[in-house]
């Protein structure tokens, strides 16, 4: 087998998540010091990736780190995102509770035909913390309108 077979090879055996978790790690808790080590976005990752793994979920649901989200004052903070839905930003998550909401969420979403789970059906924590919600590149959605 020559070395572009094995490369095709390997792209067509590696799962292709159907979603990705970006969460950002370079947020300082709110009202902290600027010299303050403490991320909260690097432990939430790392919690969410743990979870996972351990509920066998880590081929559906791929966790990213990001250097800045621009969402300083929401730390910690994440995004939901997948070919053709909206992309669901999240912030002020706790990343010693978030977890588990993250993972419900992410299910509710996955599942989702365009990225919007009923809102009555999401945790506490994405029903309050909703930064932003933006629709893929060139969607067509009963949300969004055409300026004339």
């Amino acid at each position: 087998m020559n070395d572009k077979a094995k490369v095709m090879t390997s792209l067509q055996t590696e799962t292709t998540p159907e979603l990705e978790i970006y969460i950002c790690g370079a947020c300082r808790p709110q009202n902290a010091s600027p010299d303050n080590p403490e991320r909260p976005g690097k432990d939430l990752a790392q919690n969410l990736k743990d979870a996972l793994i351990s509920q066998s979920l880590n081929e559906r649901f791929r966790v990213r780190m990001m250097q800045c989200m621009s969402v300083c004052s929401r730390a910690a903070t994440v995004s939901l995102v997948s070919p053709g839905k909206f992309t669901f930003t999240v912030g002020d998550l706790d990343p010693k509770t978030a977890t588990e909401d993250i993972i419900t969420f992410a299910k509710l979403y996955a599942s989702s035909e365009d990225g919007i789970p009923a809102w009555k059906d999401r945790p506490v924590s994405f029903q309050k913390g909703v930064v932003a919600r933006t629709p893929s590149f060139g969607a067509t959605h009963q949300r969004i309108t055409e300026l004339n």
